[in-house]
């Protein structure tokens, strides 16, 4: 029980110290101190409660995965259900809709997933839900690993009933961290790969491809979505190795750690440990580059006589959609563009 405390709590340590190491002990930060030893019990009381009860929360689905939806008339999201009567009060059928689903350890009171939200209602006329799986989030990496296959087929399945309600499929986006990113590919994926865009940011690699690779079957690929894209910023780590989107993106050849978090200690850096804050840089790029005027340029061979012979394509949103892995360099300070 030491040896897992430890493991644990180093992880946590690593995983939730947000913007630099300076910053662990400031109340209004992601995965301050106070939020580490949250984690940390909840995990534990979590996977006790699992064993006594055969492997089951105990919850119904309904209370262990909650969705949250507005949109730029209303942005404060409130809880809709599945099937929900006042789905029309919450939501405009006429625009298009796009989820955001953190991964392991998150909720949907994370300050990223509450700036993401912010800033698509101010650069988008669209529709929002958080999918906040928290209660199956918080437990160790391999039952939180089961969870998300039970996430994924929970949201496919609100998703056929919004889109019911006059919401077309190629109008509905997915973006997803880490395992959201995995629940995102494989929610596409029950829906017959008919949603209009996926945007996997550092799809979760540990038991998805390492040190087994499942299959594509089971883990975000480009058949899951008319578009994929993928952003790798821990690749090998806690980042796929392999990217397998239409379009797959590289900042620093994806590589650990990112420039902003060689020297995790300030606001720069989201994570005070530089392999996790490689990991969550994905989702802050991805945010930033919500702004038009902040342009992440890839190129496909960005060796190639000055990069002048490979083909371009921006990070993000306003993409290309040429298919290709696309290579760029970013900075050490918001918002990281060169």
């Amino acid at each position: 029980m030491k040896i897992l405390l430890t493991i644990l709590v180093l992880a946590l340590l690593g995983d939730r110290a947000f913007a630099g190491l300076l910053n662990i002990f400031t109340a209004d930060t992601d995965y301050n101190a106070a939020q580490l030893m949250d984690s940390l019990f909840g995990a534990l009381a979590n996977g006790t409660k699992v064993i006594l009860n055969g492997g089951s929360t105990g919850n119904p689905l309904s209370v262990d995965i909650t969705f949250w939806c507005g949109n730029r008339n209303n942005p404060n999201l409130v809880q809709t259900m599945l099937d929900d009567s006042s789905l029309t009060s919450k939501i405009s059928t006429s625009k298009p809709l796009v989820f955001i689903i953190h991964g392991w350890m998150d909720n949907r009171s994370r300050n990223w997933i509450k700036d993401m939200t912010t800033d698509y209602f101010k650069y988008f006329d669209t529709n929002l839900c958080v999918v906040d799986w928290g209660n199956l989030a918080i437990f160790g990496y391999y039952m939180a690993f089961n969870h998300t296959f039970t996430v994924a087929k929970y949201l496919s399945q609100f998703i056929s009933s919004v889109s019911s309600k006059g919401i077309a499929m190629k109008d509905i986006t997915l973006v997803g961290h880490s395992m959201g990113a995995q629940i995102a590919g494989n929610a596409g994926s029950a829906l017959g790969g008919q949603l209009g865009a996926i945007y996997g940011l550092d799809p979760a690699s540990p038991l998805y491809m390492m040190p087994l690779d499942i299959g594509t079957a089971k883990r975000l690929d480009k058949t899951d979505a008319k578009y994929v894209q993928m952003i790798i910023t821990s690749r090998c780590f806690w980042g796929v190795c392999i990217a397998d989107g239409h379009e797959n993106f590289y900042p620093n050849n994806g590589m650990v750690p990112q420039p902003n978090c060689a020297i995790p200690l300030f606001s720069n850096a989201e994570v005070a440990e530089p392999i996790l804050c490689s990991h969550v840089h994905a989702h802050t790029l991805f945010r930033l580059a919500l702004n038009p005027s902040n342009v992440y340029m890839g190129n496909t061979c960005p060796a190639c006589l000055f990069g002048l012979l490979g083909k371009k394509s921006k990070m993000g949103v306003y993409s290309s959609r040429i298919a290709g892995d696309y290579y760029l360099s970013t900075g050490i300070w918001p918002p990281y563009t060169i």
